[in-house]
């Protein structure tokens, strides 16, 4: 088996640095697990890695589309799969890391995902699964094939399903060729980094506020000014979405990064619950000791478990 290390966890823990830092140690290259940081011009509101860690350190699936092209998780595995079996056969170690749960999945589980996906509709699903609870007796109404196969605890699942039906009329299963049931051809190292929640918050409007003074407003404008609609997809995406109202004149500057902080503490809430279904995981407490500290940890979770 290929060992795969994934390093993931809610926005603002420091995914990034301490996957870079291990890159560097293992020879390795990094996959980005982020359906933000494909797209070319997007890179303060993402968090995009600088050229020069980039030039250090190779990263694969950043800055690889424009922003009126498309891209699925199913393209993702596909394209990911290729990239690991290459570094394997050089020797490399294919370290995955980001915040597109999605992404991380369709690797780490090796479920088929070229059922088509759209975030507005997984986002309304999610929403409705925390005000009215468990929408496992809606799938098993509209599709009860999928239902038999899923678990009633497993929400990311059952919304995944019913994202598909809603998105195309069609269960989840028929997409799915006769060979679903493949077997994962990864060992699988995930680590998830975490913090207490007040520390994790404080560092979400931290983080904006240090996106805004970069010149995300600036950034947003350039990419407009090429000739690229604001109703893309990439848009329509969190700290995106709202400078384009801002813009508009629908909200001051003051208030677009207001909401930024709320819905990006939500969408962390949001990410640690997903997580948490994640049986195999390494948690690791990135808020109570220094960087370094939390490096060694890292470094010494992946050779107690792969020998490097």
């Amino acid at each position: 088996m290929i060992p795969l290390i994934i390093i993931a966890g809610p926005t603002a823990t420091g995914k990034s640095d301490r996957a870079l830092h291990l890159a560097k140690l293992l020879n390795g290259e990094i996959i980005s697990a982020d359906s933000m940081q494909i797209y070319r011009d997007f890179d303060i509101g993402t968090a995009k890695a600088s050229v020069k860690n980039r030039q250090s350190v190779p990263h694969h699936f950043v800055d690889i589309l424009n922003p009126d092209e498309n891209y699925s998780a199913g393209q993702f595995k596909k394209n990911a799969e290729k990239v690991i079996s290459k570094l394997h056969s050089r020797g490399k170690i294919s370290i995955v890391t980001g915040g597109t749960g999605l992404y991380i999945n369709a690797l780490a589980r090796g479920l088929s995902m070229a059922a088509p996906s759209d975030p507005e509709i997984r986002e309304k699903l999610q929403k409705r699964s925390q005000k009215e609870g468990s929408l496992y007796n809606e799938l098993l109404k509209l599709d009860p094939e999928a239902a038999k196969k899923i678990k009633p605890a497993d929400t990311f699942r059952t919304e995944r399903a019913l994202e598909v039906y809603y998105l195309t009329g069609k269960p989840i299963s028929s997409f799915h060729s006769s060979g679903d049931h493949e077997t994962n051809e990864y060992d699988v190292l995930y680590l998830i980094l975490t913090m207490d929640r007040p520390l994790l918050y404080q560092r979400i409007n931290e983080r904006v506020d240090r996106m805004i003074k970069k010149g995300l407003v600036k950034e947003v404008n350039s990419i407009i000014a090429k000739g690229y609609s604001d109703q893309l997809k990439p848009f329509k995406s969190l700290g995106y979405k709202e400078i384009v109202q801002h813009l508009k004149k629908e909200l001051t500057l003051e208030q677009a990064v207001e909401n930024i902080k709320k819905k990006t503490r939500n969408f962390a809430k949001r990410q640690l619950t997903w997580f948490k279904k994640v049986r195999s995981a390494q948690w690791i407490n990135v808020g109570i000791e220094k960087p370094e500290m939390t490096d060694e940890k890292i470094y010494g979770a992946v050779q107690e478990r792969f020998n490097f």
